[in-house]
Formats: structure tokens, C-alpha cells, sequence
């Protein structure tokens, strides 16, 4: 690899070292990161031109490296490589809201090309084919076929709760395109919130919602105090709380494990931590519909409702 990177990039470190899926360096002082790209080719020039514009706003971000031939993927050993410079400290820190909230404030213009914000098709599609998936090789993992169908079910909640509100309600002039984040996994950290592949424009609720339902799973027992701090300096329109909780409904945390595991990542045995606590997370769910409610007037959901959780006084 060392050869590579200096064919492709007139750099010379002394040593590469490899961790988990990708390589490090130091040169000149700064730190490198040589990522294999596991994405569409076709969306890099999206990716490289809005991480120009976020490095040219100010933002600490890693920076992709153009290589000699003023390419973003590099093809090494028959797959593409993308390089970052690291502009950033302490990139080990777990994120938390602030960190969320510092890159939402770079706002995009709505250009359909990089602007992802058809949740309810995108949702959707993703059930179907993940349903036949699950058909097809069912037998080979039975711990995901005896919680697959209750997500399912928390999915068309979100689609409903989505659609509605975009049948019943138009987005404001506040509902634009900002800096987000098409993964925030749980326990995550500032590295990959600074990934340019990681980073979409999307609506300013997709990141609060991500955050929200991954404190559940990361025992955060501060995230109203959070919120309350959160919602002093950020405004939000009801268009926007409604597609937040709509969000917050759909269970990204849940197919984000069933992918590792499905590709091999980790074992089957993962998918327990989720679903060991599908009652708590239940009754975190209402809880935090609770809180929105306080200060908007959002439609209920009845099957929570109906669940008369214990709820602290």
C-alpha cells in the first residue's frame, strides 16, 4: 500500500498502518486516512463538491485528497480507494448534540441531486426487498426472523405517520437542506460525524432523530436535559416536529445491525441488545412523544397510547 499512495498521491510516509478497514499515516505533520469506498462512484463528484464547500465554510471536516490525476478514487489492487486529510482533534470523542447542532448550521440549497428527503418511498423499498431477503434466508438466521415482522410494523408506522403529515402539512421556509449524516450508529464518534461519505443534505431532523433514538440504546439518561437546551437555539417549524417523530418511529438502529450481519460484520447474536428491550424502548418512545407534545400540538399514536406505560412523575 505504501507504494500506491506514493504513486497515486507523491506521498511518502515512513510507516502505514492498517486498522480494520482502512489505513493510516502521518506526514508533514497531518493525519491521513486511506478508506476503501464502498459506495456508488457515480455519487463522488456530490460527495467531493459538497465537502469543498464545507472545508471553504469554516468546518473542520476530513478533506478529500485528489490524487495526480485530480480524482477523488484511487482504483488500488482493483477497488477504489478514497483519501482523507484529518482537520480535526480528539476524533476518537463520542458525539453527542452539540456536535450534531455545529453542523447543521451550514444550510444547502435544495438541489434535487443530493437532497434526500423522500423518507416514505425510500422506507418503503427498503422493507420489500429486505422482506424478500429475509424469505430467502430465513433459516439461516432465526433470531432476526422472530423480530423482523414487529419492525416491519415500527416502519409502516413511520411511513403512515409521514405521509400524513406531508398530505396535511406544508414545510416552511425553515425546512431546508443542511449538513447531515446518512448513518449516526450508536455509540458513534466524531470520525465518522467528519466522514465526507457519511455527510448528506437532508432535513435538519434527520441527525436529531438518529441521536435520539441511539441515547436509548447508549443508556443517555440526559437526553431531555439535552433537548431542552437543544430546542433553545434551534428552531423548528410543525413540519418539521411531525417528520422528526415520524423519524424517531422508523427503527434505523434495527437495520443497521441486520446489514452487519447479514454482510458478515457480526455475529447474528447482535440483534439481542435491540431486541431484548423492545418494552423500554417502547416506553422511551412515548416518553419522548410526551416531551414534543408539550410544545406541539402532533397527532397521537394510539397503540403507544394504549400501552399505559408507568411513566415517572
Amino acid at each position: 500500500m505504501k507504494n500506491a499512495i506514493n504513486f497515486f498521491y507523491n506521498l511518502n510516509p515512513d510507516n502505514i498502518y492498517n486498522y480494520n478497514n482502512y489505513y493510516y499515516f502521518y506526514y508533514n505533520n497531518y493525519l491521513y486516512a486511506l478508506f476503501l469506498y464502498e459506495y456508488d462512484i457515480k455519487s463522488i463528484d456530490n460527495t467531493f463538491e459538497l465537502n469543498t464547500k464545507m472545508i471553504r465554510s469554516g468546518l473542520k471536516v476530513h478533506q478529500i485528497v485528489l490524487n495526480k490525476n485530480m480524482q477523488a478514487l484511487s482504483l488500488i489492487n482493483n477497488n477504489y480507494y478514497i483519501l482523507y486529510k484529518i482537520l480535526i482533534n480528539n476524533f476518537n470523542k463520542k458525539i453527542n448534540l452539540l456536535d450534531i447542532s455545529k453542523l447543521n448550521t451550514l444550510i444547502i440549497d435544495n438541489r434535487n441531486d443530493i437532497l434526500h428527503n423522500d423518507w416514505s418511498v425510500l422506507w418503503a423499498s427498503k422493507i420489500d426487498y429486505l422482506e424478500y431477503q429475509v424469505n430467502q434466508t430465513g433459516k439461516k438466521y432465526p433470531i432476526i426472523v422472530q423480530s423482523f415482522s414487529y419492525f416491519v410494523g415500527l416502519t409502516e408506522n413511520a411511513i403512515s405517520y409521514l405521509r400524513n403529515t406531508i398530505h396535511e402539512i406544508k414545510p416552511d421556509s425553515s425546512d431546508i437542506g443542511v449538513i447531515s449524516h446518512k448513518k449516526i450508529l450508536i455509540n458513534d464518534n466524531l470520525f465518522n460525524l467528519y466522514n465526507p461519505t457519511n455527510i448528506i443534505v437532508d432535513y435538519k431532523v434527520r441527525d436529531l432523530a438518529e441521536y435520539i433514538k441511539n441515547s436509548f440504546f447508549q443508556d443517555n439518561f440526559k437526553i431531555i436535559d439535552e433537548l431542552n437546551i437543544y430546542f433553545k437555539t434551534n428552531y423548528y417549524s410543525m413540519f418539521s416536529i411531525r417528520i422528526l417523530f415520524a423519524r424517531i418511529l422508523y427503527p434505523s438502529f434495527y437495520f443497521n445491525i441486520y446489514d452487519d450481519i447479514i454482510r458478515g460484520k457480526v455475529k447474528e447474536e447482535a440483534i439481542l441488545k435491540i431486541t431484548s428491550r423492545i418494552n423500554e424502548y417502547e416506553q422511551y418512545l412515548y416518553e419522548i412523544f410526551l416531551y414534543l407534545k408539550k410544545f406541539y400540538n402532533i397527532p397521537e399514536i394510539e397503540w403507544l397510547k394504549k400501552r399505559r406505560f408507568n411513566l415517572p412523575h
